[in-house]
């Protein structure tokens, strides 16, 4: 077997044949592989483990082989390429030359090993090749290397705003490219914060604990502009200094959704308390539907018969004051009604000037300018144009009733302009009078809610323009205090298609004489009040006080119309028009609802699955003239006897 040490001679005196026994050991038991040459490159001492590191040319590996055949001979087997072998006679030759600081070299050995050779001189001008295996040290470099490259591309994709400062100065040491898009590309966290006061109150939080979670401060982007954030920070040590790492969350779409969302919740708020309103109001319209048809319909055929002036005039304010309680009544329907309004194109202009007559002709306090700033070429807008023309006026009385009330302010001022953004028109409605005080603006649309002394306000008005204008798709705001008066913003949305159907109304009123209609209520002053009517307008009519005494009647008789309430004993008007559907199928078409209780849900649900035309009271005879005349066709009332 072949000595793992040279066999030179060691001969001599026993101290030294001691130390060079020691030295053999110390050589023997080192972990690297170490060969020694001489100075005419030939092997005269090895170890073990240099042996065992290169098994493949292990048979060369003897006292007296040429430091060029092992190199030749490991590239010829395929232990190191070429290149690798001249790179090793290079650095034996550099050796040679006297240099001692030939760089150590990584060779890549079978097995998917890496070692590590380096060579350095003897004092006897000969060299030692020192053989490391370093392939884990190399597996760990490079994944951390990867690991490096991992997390460098997840910072750079990564859309948080992350950043790395130091404490002292403050400069900034790393960025993602998300932060750069926020902040820019200034040097120093000093520019990041919106003001010096905001950094000082963010490093005096962060310090004690070197912590900090969800801090909101005012910061500044790259063009200079400030906006709220929510910052959260780490105190590291990094290279022997305090640095801060943080992430930055924008809050300016959060804030925003927020008082959009506070804004959809008080809407939300509303329309609850207009429900639970519109019940009450439902109710007490109802019960004055009747006696309020019954006025309203014997004034105005008092009116059109009487020929002596003082009559027709005191007959003219028993109307007018009755037409004003029928009013009162349908707005207070409309703002129990749940189903959608009858949309249609309006000019803003038409409304507002309806409006601004109908006020100017019953104000009787001191006069009070108003102003119109509309657009000639403003679009036309989904109304319904009686109820937004008595958002209108709601809204001009109040501001006329401040400011006569307040003695202060003598304008209002009505103005529009087009939100091409949202597709809405916007109406604003000013007065340069006291405005709204700050402690009642949040509850000026709650019903009920009034300032007004007793007998002077039902609270009713605004809340009545907040559900009006809510049921258009359209939204109404009071403005910020200005100090100067108060400003109602109101946005409808705009007509897309301008088809419009043929103006009929002077068609529909149109006579047809000789027609059959039969009245089905169990009120009799009411049936009687919408017989006289239609009998005036040359109609035969017959009436009967319940569903049970019409059946026998429609038998008899063939009716161009059948007008039945909804509410009443027995049968009753949907069970009325069931049992028509099931019996007589034919007669169907021919059926019209006049009826006070519209507004139930029950009420509701029917109408909207019948689909038939129907009135509410209280009734005027124009409107059951229109009704009557919209459901009968000429050939049809001509036909029926």
């Amino acid at each position: 077997m072949e000595p793992a040490l040279n066999p030179m001679d060691l001969s001599g005196p026993k101290s030294a044949q001691s130390d060079t026994d020691t030295l053999g050991y110390v050589i023997e038991a080192m972990s690297d592989g170490l060969a020694v040459f001489d100075d005419q490159a030939r092997l005269i001492l090895f170890n073990a483990r240099f042996k065992k590191m290169n098994p493949v040319i292990a048979d060369l590996i003897v006292p007296e082989t040429d430091w060029e055949i092992l190199v030749r001979e490991s590239g010829r087997r395929g232990i190191i390429p070429p290149e690798v072998c001249n790179r090793l006679m290079w650095m034996e030759a550099r050796l040679a030359e006297g240099d001692d600081r030939v760089p150590a070299l990584n060779v890549e050995v079978p097995g998917g090993l890496v070692n590590e050779i380096r060579m350095r001189p003897t004092p006897v001008n000969g060299f030692v090749v020192i053989q490391r295996d370093i392939t884990e040290q190399v597996r760990s470099i490079e994944t951390d290397r990867q690991a490096d490259m991992l997390l460098r591309k997840v910072l750079e994709a990564c859309p948080t705003n992350l950043m790395m400062c130091r404490v002292g100065d403050g400069q900034i040491l790393y960025r993602s490219p998300s932060a750069t898009e926020l902040f820019g590309t200034t040097m120093f966290s000093a520019d990041l914060f919106a003001s010096a006061e905001q950094r000082a109150d963010f490093i005096t939080a962060l310090l004690p604990d070197g912590r900090v979670e969800d801090m909101h401060l005012l910061f500044r982007r790259g063009d200079g502009t400030a906006f709220p954030a929510s910052v959260s920070a780490r105190l590291i040590d990094y290279h022997g200094e305090d640095v801060i790492v943080s992430s930055t969350i924008d809050l300016t779409s959060e804030i925003a959704m927020q008082k959009t969302l506070a804004e959809q919740r008080e809407q939300l708020f509303q329309s609850e308390k207009m429900s639970a309103l519109g019940e009450l109001l439902a109710g007490v319209a109802h019960e004055l539907n009747n006696p309020l048809s019954l006025v309203v319909g014997h004034a105005l055929m008092l009116k059109e018969e009487v020929t002596d002036p003082n009559f027709a005039r005191r007959v003219e304010k028993i109307g007018a004051a009755a037409e004003r309680c029928a009013g009162i009544v349908k707005t207070f329907l409309a703002m129990a009604r749940q189903q959608p309004v009858r949309l249609a194109p309006v000019a803003l202009r038409d409304i507002t000037e309806a409006a601004i007559d109908s006020l100017r002709q019953g104000s009787r306090r001191a006069a009070v300018e108003i102003a119109v700033d509309l657009p000639d070429d403003l679009p036309m807008v989904e109304s319904d144009r009686d109820q937004m023309t008595q958002v209108v006026i709601n809204l001009l009385t109040n501001a006329e009733q401040a400011i006569t009330g307040a003695g202060k302010g003598d304008r209002i001022t009505v103005s529009a302009s087009l939100d091409a953004s949202s597709e809405t028109v916007l109406l604003q409605i000013a007065d340069n009078g006291p405005g709204v005080p700050k402690d009642i603006r949040s509850r000026i649309f709650d019903p009920m809610f009034t300032t007004k002394d007793i007998g002077e306000g039902t609270g009713i008005g605004l809340a009545f323009v907040h559900r009006v204008v809510t049921a258009h798709g359209g939204r109404i705001n009071l403005e910020p205090d200005r100090g100067d008066g108060a400003v109602f913003s109101i946005h409808l949305p705009i007509v897309k298609t301008r088809a419009t159907a043929p103006d009929t109304a002077d068609a529909d009123l149109a006579p047809v004489p000789h027609s059959r209609i039969l009245v089905v209520d169990d009120d009799l002053d009411v049936a009687d009040l919408i017989k006289e009517i239609l009998v005036r307008d040359g109609f035969r009519v017959d009436h009967a006080g319940s569903a049970e005494a019409a059946l026998p009647l429609m038998r008899n008789h063939r009716y161009a119309l059948i007008l039945s309430d909804l509410n009443m004993p027995g049968l009753g008007g949907k069970a009325f028009f069931d049992l028509i559907g099931r019996d007589m199928p034919e007669v169907s078409d021919r059926v019209g609802f006049v009826s006070g209780d519209t507004m139930s849900p029950a009420a509701r649900g029917f109408l909207e699955k019948a689909g038939r035309p129907f009135l509410e009271k209280p009734i005027s005879p124009i409107e059951l003239r229109k009704l009557v005349r919209s459901m009968l066709g000429t050939d049809e009332g001509q036909a029926v006897r």
